[in-house]
């Protein structure tokens, strides 16, 4: 089995700390820019090889996340970040933008690239098209079902990484343009504003957090991902304080040395550092997703509300609590699944077994719920946890030689000269004197063994003392230097001044067979997207077209089974060509008869020039509301002018809202999200799986070479 990595996210120096001190094999982070947590403290240009050097030390790797798209105007920074994180040594780079995934293998000889999960593989195929490229490790989306996961490990041999805990996304990675395009905030660029966890109304149903998904907690599945072939455990949550990290990542690091067992007790606390509504296992069985109650931490259910009395100044309260409460813990009081409270506590009495006396200023009614969301020792003990590491020390002095001291420690070692030791008159040095001043090695260190090789000698106590910190320093970069990195900078940048892109046709989305039909023989290119494949139906239009070629819009995700009925259909219609929209879609074709869709995210002139370079010469723009201008590419570009796809689900809504079975499926055509003044309409494209997506109210782009559609 391949040596299993713990990776810990880290949004600021505290999380940094306690995911070293609890376990963490790896640890992720951002800088202010180019990072898809760009609402948090971050990391800077200030502290980064600090970080990096106080990690290597302890045997820690840190990646660097660069995983936004980037613009043609923010390339240079972006490879200024990467000069600097290089001589920084850090391990590897997470990267989304497939332009900046080609420059930075090109230009940087040596240099390590992870494909973030914002890439959206989730695939044997769509690994396969972008290994070629130099990425040493996938981020699988959260989507990926666990036969897959062994599927690309069989058949690409790479390093994947997958996700084990935190939040998770309601929308697939990479393809979420719900707070772009309403609010000009992207997640895609790191502004993410989280619309989906706000109040929606959904058809005829009462308004409430029908995008907002439970958080993952994937103990239960370590074993199954570990023999899929993961080798990467990563816990979400950048944005999640350093009480939340600490604790995920010891309760991760005991369960993968105890051959991934685990007790109750690890559940319930990781439910109490944050659980947003109850824990379930991804999308590996088949469980409802969506919490419609509560968008937040609720913590882990400790008793009910007593009784309540109403007081002039503050109320007081009686709880029952299988948790003893104390100063600085805090609950949440729920009647049903509404929160209607929440409490720090500050004065609290033990007023019998498992009954607790308080006052608050807010309200609570008997028989409602008490939920725990902080328990203030649990953490507190937590946040003690010292990770130190182990060093084996000798120590020589002979009469009439230098002294020498020699420390150990992780397969390194680094020895120090101290003045040449005199004969003892009254007082010679002890072994025990030694131990004392020697075994003072600090925070981050204990001395396991020292070997003293001495005769009379007299030696001071600040000789000693000198000694000791030479060598601990001198060890701690031989620690660090154990990971450094010779990253050789290459001549490669391409000149992008010739803008000869050419406009000389549209892209028309027809949903409908008999709509493309009508229009055949059209100098424009036909894209046929319809909601259920139907290999009869597909076949029968492509027979009619009189030999001219129709792009098949094919989903955003897709299984074995499904990729190959893409390919049988392709087999059987020689017509028939790809609108790709991820990167499995690349290879199923000639390039002639693909078109790359908006869904792969092309915003800048590398991506356009790895495009170029296999041969693909008809790409459409990212629908990301950017600045086109300076695109220069050989070949036809398009953008969109249609009613975008705002978000793609993998879980079923009809299934989680209307108490629908696949069956009796209730869905129709008109089903609406209101946020607001914005109707979102759910449609859905099905292959063997339904997957469905939230069409927003139109978006117009000016411009030449559009991309259209003929409505339903």
């Amino acid at each position: 089995m391949e040596e299993i990595e713990l990776l810990a996210p880290a949004g600021n120096m505290e999380s940094f700390e306690r995911a070293i001190n609890c376990g963490a094999n790896a640890i992720y982070l951002g800088l202010d820019a180019f990072n898809a947590r760009g609402n948090i403290e971050n990391f800077n240009k200030d502290n980064l090889k600090k970080v990096v050097e106080r990690a290597h030390m302890f045997g820690v790797k840190v990646y660097l996340t660069l995983n936004t798209l980037i613009q043609n105007s923010e390339i240079e920074e972006v490879l200024n970040i990467v000069r600097f994180a290089n001589s920084c040594n850090i391990d590897a780079y997470i990267v989304q933008d497939i332009g900046i995934a080609y420059l930075l293998s090109q230009k940087f000889k040596g240099i390590e690239l992870h494909a973030s999960t914002q890439m959206g593989l989730n695939n044997s195929e769509g690994v396969k098209a972008l290994k070629s490229i130099g990425f040493k490790r996938v981020v699988l989306s959260r989507e990926t079902p666990l036969e897959e996961v062994r599927r690309i490990k069989k058949e690409c041999g790479i390093d994947i990484e997958y996700f084990i805990q935190g939040a998770l996304c309601v929308g697939f990675s990479g393809n979420c343009y719900l707070c772009s395009l309403l609010a000009g905030a992207s997640g895609n660029r790191g502004k993410c504003k989280q619309f989906c966890r706000l109040p929606y109304k959904l058809d005829t149903l009462s308004e409430n957090y029908y995008l907002s998904t439970k958080d993952f907690c994937m103990l239960p599945m370590l074993k199954d991902l570990v023999d899929a072939g993961v080798t990467s455990l990563k816990i979400e949550g950048r944005a999640r304080r350093a009480g939340y990290v600490g604790v995920a990542v010891k309760t991760y690091r005991d369960a993968i040395d105890n051959n991934f067992k685990y007790g109750e007790d690890s559940l319930i606390n990781l439910k109490k550092v944050f659980n947003r509504g109850e824990y379930i296992s991804g999308y590996f069985k088949n469980e409802k997703i969506i919490y419609p109650f509560a968008q937040n931490h609720i913590g882990v259910e400790i008793g009910k509300v007593i009784s309540f009395k109403r007081g002039k100044r503050f109320n007081e309260v009686i709880i029952s609590s299988t948790h003893h409460l104390t100063r600085g813990d805090a609950i949440k009081i729920f009647d049903c699944e509404k929160e209607i409270a929440t409490i720090s506590i500050v004065d609290v009495k033990e007023i019998g077994k498992n009954k607790y006396y308080f006052t608050t200023t807010n309200e609570a009614f008997p028989n409602c719920k008490v939920r725990l969301i902080v328990d203030s020792k649990f953490e507190e003990e937590n946040s003690k946890i010292k990770r130190k590491l182990s060093i084996n020390a000798t120590f020589k002095a002979m009469i009439g030689e230098r002294v020498e001291l020699e420390m150990s420690c992780n397969g390194e070692s680094f020895k120090v000269f101290g003045e040449v030791a005199e004969e003892a008159k009254n007082h010679p040095l002890t072994s025990e004197e030694c131990l004392l001043q020697l075994g003072k090695c600090g925070e981050d260190f204990e001395l396991n063994s020292l070997n003293c090789v001495m005769q009379k000698v007299f030696l001071l106590k600040s000789q000693l003392n000198a000694l000791r910190r030479d060598c601990l320093q001198g060890l701690i970069r031989k620690l660090s230097e154990r990971f450094n990195k010779n990253i050789e900078e290459c001549d490669f940048l391409m000149d992008f001044s010739k803008k000869n892109t050419i406009f000389d046709k549209n892209i028309v989305i027809f949903y409908k067979k008999e709509d493309l039909l009508q229009n055949k023989n059209s100098t424009d290119y036909l894209v046929y997207s319809p909601s259920i494949f139907d290999r009869k139906d597909i076949v029968e239009l492509c027979n009619n077209m009189n030999g001219e070629i129709i792009y098949l819009d094919c989903p955003v995700m897709a299984e074995k089974s499904e990729i190959d009925f893409i390919k049988s259909l392709l087999q059987e219609c020689p017509n028939l060509g790809i609108y790709a929209s991820n990167y499995y879609a690349l290879n199923l074709c000639e390039r002639d008869k693909t078109i790359i869709s908006s869904e792969l995210n092309v915003v800048n002139n590398y991506s356009l020039a790895f495009y170029s370079g296999l041969g693909f010469k008809k790409i459409v723009l990212s629908k990301e509301d950017f600045s086109y201008d300076d695109i220069s590419f050989d070949g036809e570009l398009f953008i969109e002018n249609i009613s975008p796809r705002l978000i793609y689900f993998r879980h079923c809504p009809i299934k989680e809202h209307f108490n629908s079975e696949c069956s009796n499926c209730k869905y129709h055509e008109n089903i609406v999200y209101s946020l607001g003044n914005n109707k979102l309409t759910l449609e859905r494209k099905r292959i063997n799986k339904c997957q469905f997506y939230l069409r927003g109210e139109n978006f117009k782009r000016q411009g030449k070479g559009l991309v259209l559609e003929v409505k339903r």
